[in-house]
C-alpha cells in the first residue's frame, strides 16, 4: 500500500526518539512514579515525540532489524533516564534527611506510603521530599530536563550512543554530594536531639523518681519540629544550590556528549 510504504522509513527513527524521551519519565521528579497514570505518561511522550520528530536528523544508515534495533533503543533509553536520575538525586537526598530526622525523633514506626516515588517513608521524609520537589519545580527543573534531552539530539545521532559515554563518574559525584546534603539538612535537628538526650539523662540521674518517658518523648518531637521549622530557609537554600549543581551537570553532560 502506498501509505504504508511512505510511513515505514520513519518507523525506526520515531521509535528511537520515543525511547530517548520516554527515558526521562523513569526517574525525573514530578513525572515519574504512579502519581501520573501510565496512559497519561504515554500520551505525553507520544505528543512530545510528534512535536520533536520533524526536527531530528536522518535515521541510522543501513538496514535495521529487530536484533540491531533493541540495543539502539536501550542506548536511547539510557540517555533520558540518566538525565532524570541525576536530577532526582537531590530530591531523594531530601527524603533521606527526613528519614534520619524521623528516626531520631522516634517517628520511625509511623511509616507511610509515598506515591510520588512508589515507596515507603515517614512523615518528616515526605514533608522534606515534597518541599524539595516544590523547589525543583520553581527552579524550572522539568523544563531544564526536557531541554537537556532535546539538546542531546544535536550531539548524539539516533542510534549512535555508546555505553561508555554514560555519565557514571558524574553520577557517583552527584550521589556523594547528595549524601552530604542529607546530613547537612539533618545536622541541626540531630544536634538539638543530642542535647535533649543529654539533658534528659542528667535529669534522670539527679531526680531518679521522675518518670522521664512521660515527658521526654513529647519534648523531643516539639524541639525537633521547632528547629526544623526554623531551619527551613537554610534548607531551602541548600536544596536550591544542590539542584542547580545537578541541573548544570546534566546540561554540561548533554553539551559534551
Amino acid at each position: 500500500m502506498p501509505i504504508v510504504d511512505a510511513v515505514m522509513p520513519y518507523v525506526v527513527p520515531f521509535a528511537l526518539v520515543l525511547a530517548r524521551l520516554s527515558g526521562l519519565f523513569i526517574f525525573t521528579p514530578g513525572v515519574s512514579g504512579p502519581l501520573i497514570p501510565v496512559p497519561i505518561k504515554a500520551l505525553i511522550v507520544i505528543a512530545t515525540t510528534l512535536a520533536v520528530f520533524p526536527t531530528i536528523g536522518p535515521a541510522p544508515a543501513g538496514e535495521i532489524s529487530l536484533v540491531t534495533l533493541a540495543p539502539m533503543m536501550l542506548g536511547e533509553l539510557i540517555i533520558g533516564s540518566a538525565i532524570g536520575l541525576i536530577i532526582a538525586i537531590p530530591i531523594m537526598s531530601a527524603q533521606m534527611a527526613g528519614l534520619i530526622v524521623g528516626q531520631q525523633m522516634g517517628l520511625g514506626l509511623g511509616v507511610v506510603f509515598n506515591p510520588a516515588i512508589d515507596s515507603d517513608g515517614d512523615i518528616v521524609g515526605q514533608i522534606l521530599f515534597f518541599f524539595a520537589l516544590a523547589v525543583f519545580l520553581t527552579l524550572g527543573g522539568l523544563e531544564i530536563a526536557h531541554a537537556a534531552v532535546l539538546h542531546t539530539f544535536d550531539r548524539v545521532p539516533l542510534g549512535a550512543f555508546a555505553m561508555g559515554r554514560a555519565p557514571l563518574d558524574m553520577l557517583v559525584g552527584v550521589v556523594g554530594s547528595g549524601m552530604g546534603l542529607a546530613f547537612r539538612v539533618a545536622a541541626p535537628v540531630l544536634v538539638i536531639l543530642m542535647l535533649e538526650t543529654l539533658a534528659t539523662g542528667v535529669l534522670m540521674k539527679t531526680v531518679p523518681q521522675l518518670n522521664v518517658l512521660t515527658f521526654g518523648f513529647p519534648i523531643k518531637i516539639i524541639a525537633a519540629t521547632v528547629v526544623l521549622i526554623g531551619a527551613l530557609p537554610f534548607i531551602d537554600q541548600a536544596f536550591r544550590e544542590e539542584m542547580l549543581v545537578a541541573l548544570g551537570a546534566v546540561l554540561h553532560w548533554a553539551d559534551n556528549l
